[in-house]
């Protein structure tokens, strides 16, 4: 490891240690990070993964379940908590969770036969096919910008699961998307109350606050986000998003 690296090079390289079964190193290196970063999501992440490959899922899951506070929809959270519980035979548990990892990438092969295994060890019987969720159609929907058929998709699902944050996180995003900021507001609250890290929700409100003047709201919120995701500091008109934000900038 270089003395001196980019903390998404960092990450990055952590990612390595995994790949290569160098688990105890890469719970070392991942906490370091958070020694200086201590809310970063990314770091948790490969954290959670790292310590689900030394098969130590209760460490695991506190670490996934703290990502998903933060990220709903965190397919590689998901993927983890499916195999803690898994694990500890709660097999529907693990099936939800198997679920939701499909409905954010539902034309992973990997993921259809993982749930195709997890119905038949419950089931007795392996479906030949997963059918689509409302979640997995709204999240096509909104790729599409079907944005009116991915928001009655959300209402029916929340309607029979109102604390699917996952899918109330998309649902404040397409509100603002399609410029209904008073229902985007209200959603991102709501989600807030429940979830105080959850990234998408803050980075909405920070932006509905800033452009209504309510600056010092923002600014508190902004901090928050700045803890979770350290690179969204430098993001700008000509640099949007965390992720196009220059990886040396830390």
């Amino acid at each position: 490891m270089m003395n001196e690296i980019s903390l998404r090079s960092y990450i990055r390289e952590i990612e390595g240690m995994v790949n290569r079964n160098q688990n105890e190193e890469a719970i070392s290196h991942s906490r370091h990070i958070l020694t200086s970063y201590p809310r970063y999501i990314d770091a948790y992440r490969v954290l959670g993964k790292a310590l689900l490959e030394n098969q130590r899922f209760g460490d695991a899951a506190d670490i996934f379940q703290r990502v998903l506070s933060s990220v709903p929809d965190d397919y590689v959270s998901h993927v983890g908590m499916s195999m803690v519980r898994e694990d500890e035979g709660n097999l529907n548990e693990a099936i939800w969770h198997m679920e939701r990892a499909f409905e954010v990438q539902p034309a992973n092969s990997l993921i259809q036969d993982e749930l195709r295994r997890l119905y038949g060890r419950r089931d007795g019987v392996e479906p030949p096919k997963i059918r689509l969720t409302r979640g997995a159609l709204a999240r096509m929907y909104d790729k599409g910008d079907l944005y009116q058929q991915a928001i009655t998709e959300l209402r029916a699902t929340l309607a029979e699961e109102p604390g699917r944050y996952d899918l109330q996180t998309l649902l404040a995003t397409i509100y603002l998307k399609t410029g209904q900021k008073v229902k985007a507001a209200e959603t991102a609250n709501n989600i807030l109350r429940n979830l105080p890290n959850c990234l998408v929700p803050i980075k909405i409100m920070t932006q509905i606050l800033s452009e209504s003047d309510r600056e010092d709201e923002a600014k508190n919120l902004f901090e928050k986000l700045n803890q979770l995701d350290p690179y969204s500091r430098f993001t700008s008109t000509k640099t949007p998003s965390s992720e196009s934000v220059s990886e040396n900038a830390f």
